[in-house]
């Protein structure tokens, strides 16, 4: 039995992919939680938002690719943050 995730090394699903690409072109705004996104398939998402002119934010302990793209970063567990944010 295996978790509907994928592991390190593996292909993201190609649908998975696409729908998430979809939702992104209804959204305003991108909040990354808890990612370096050194690895390609959580960064395609940032060039996703840089085309479309999204504001970013991007929540994690340590540096990630997507810094420069982002609008605010805190540097900081998630489990410390999102008990804070207030929408």
């Amino acid at each position: 039995m295996k978790p509907d995730l994928v592991f390190f090394g593996e292909s993201v699903p190609r649908e998975r992919v696409e729908r998430v690409k979809r939702e992104l072109a209804e959204c305003d705004a991108l909040l990354v939680l808890g990612s370096s996104l050194y690895v390609y398939s959580g960064y395609r998402f940032i060039l996703a938002g840089l085309e479309r002119g999204m504001r970013m934010c991007g929540v994690n302990i340590g540096p990630t690719r997507g810094d420069p793209h982002f609008q605010f970063r805190i540097n900081a567990r998630c489990g410390d943050v999102l008990p804070r944010l207030h929408v």
